[in-house]
């Protein structure tokens, strides 16, 4: 089932989050259209990500997840097809409208929602590894579209991506997943018998959850929301802006040359030894490590410009950094808020995270272009993860206080 989802997030987040964009300057050439135009339908489709993904939220606690989980497959399927056939800007735009709904549909909301279902001991390793599917999906496709583009041209290259995204996601919801482990007579965690009530009521969980109203009358919410906000700010803001941030310091960096395939192989490992590590020691306390190394992360990156040998350390901390709090992130609000509320609140946190990416992205990006540097944006930057950091000590778990009270 983890294997089913991994491989639906390898498309829906590793292909057409990372590897579209390689298409770009075949568009630029073809349609001689600007940097500008070419890339505000992905600019439309994360704000539309942010607006329907509470509803799709709510669709999962009143629904059937797999059957939801299908309609994105659809759309994102026919999305690709339409992709390789379009002839104007707004084609592109709609192209890019019908991958948002298909991602959120058949994404990171739907798959945490079941994948929290089947795992609560193992939930953080679990994660990880289901998260690590969008640095492989760009690692795996990236090279395979630069093939088909050169073999068939942009728009063969595309028929082929959209090909194998059907028949792996397709099959992979036909075959391996499915709502809960109780629909193949299994347990969580892949045990035989146990319900998941009786697995939630030991890890001191309500197996009810908090319920929305509640979460949105609780201050601690709003602080897991300030969070998660300023970490994807980071996240988002320094994954589309390091590139052009080495061109500018590029005469006194003693090299450039392999540090972003060392920082996104580094990603890999942070997401995976951060979900081991929350499965092993308090969720809290892993999430608090891993904002603090997203902190040092944001640090290093500042002081490049002055101590441009230290690439490689920033390489490899925020590489760790960024994913284990993406991870951690994930296990917390699923450890806070599992329950039959928890689709609702997923869908408000996704909401929450792509807009504070998107304003990583613009503020940064008007920054530079302001300054002339990025200087101030790096400052911008540190504060909001040394915010990130100072603020976990400070998040209570509901689902703990609400178990306690139902004991009493």
């Amino acid at each position: 089932m983890l294997g089913g989802l991994f491989v639906c997030y390898v498309i829906s987040n590793g292909v057409v989050l990372n590897t579209l964009p390689i298409f770009y300057p075949e568009l630029i050439s073809e349609f001689s259209w600007d940097q500008a135009e070419v890339t505000r339908p992905a600019q439309l489709m994360f704000f539309t990500v942010a607006l329907i993904s509470p509803f799709i939220g709510i669709a999962l606690d009143r629904g059937n997840p797999r059957k939801i989980m299908l309609g994105g497959i659809l759309m994102m399927t026919a999305a690709f097809f339409w992709f390789a056939n379009i002839r104007s800007l707004v084609e592109m735009t709609g192209v890019y409208l019908l991958f948002s709904v298909g991602i959120v549909m058949g994404g990171i909301i739907p798959s945490m929602y079941i994948l929290t279902k089947w795992f609560v001991r193992y939930r953080g390793i679990a994660v990880g590894i289901l998260l690590v599917g969008s640095s492989f999906g760009g690692t795996l496709f990236n090279p395979l579209a630069a093939w088909g583009t050169a073999s068939f041209g942009w728009r063969g290259s595309l028929l082929l991506l959209g090909a194998i995204a059907a028949v792996c996601m397709l099959g992979s919801l036909f075959f391996f997943i499915r709502n809960q482990p109780a629909d193949i007579g299994l347990g969580v965690d892949g045990r035989e018998g146990g319900p998941l009530q009786e697995d939630a009521t030991a890890s001191g969980v309500s197996p009810e959850g908090t319920v929305l109203a509640d979460a949105l009358r609780s201050p601690s919410f709003y602080l897991l929301m300030l969070v998660t906000g300023a970490m994807w700010f980071c996240i988002v803001g320094v994954i589309q802006h390091q590139a052009l941030y080495f061109r500018d310091i590029g005469d006194r960096l003693p090299t450039s040359a392999g540090v972003l395939s060392a920082f996104f192989f580094c990603s890999i490992l942070g997401k995976l030894l951060f979900g081991k590590l929350g499965d092993q020691y308090p969720k809290k306390a892993i999430m608090a490590i891993a904002t603090i190394n997203l902190a040092l992360g944001a640090l290093l990156l500042y002081l490049l410009g002055t101590y441009p040998g230290l690439v490689w350390a920033y390489a490899v901390v925020f590489g760790i950094g960024f994913s284990g709090t993406f991870t951690m992130i994930q296990v917390l609000v699923a450890e806070f808020y599992a329950g039959k509320a928890y689709g609702k609140i997923l869908g408000i946190v996704t909401m929450v995270d792509t807009l504070s990416g998107v304003m990583g992205i613009l503020i940064l990006g008007q920054l530079r272009s302001a300054q002339g540097d990025y200087h101030q944006a790096l400052q911008i930057l540190l504060a909001m993860s040394i915010l990130a950091a100072v603020s976990v000590p400070f998040l209570k778990n509901p689902a703990k206080k609400s178990a306690t009270i139902e004991a009493i």
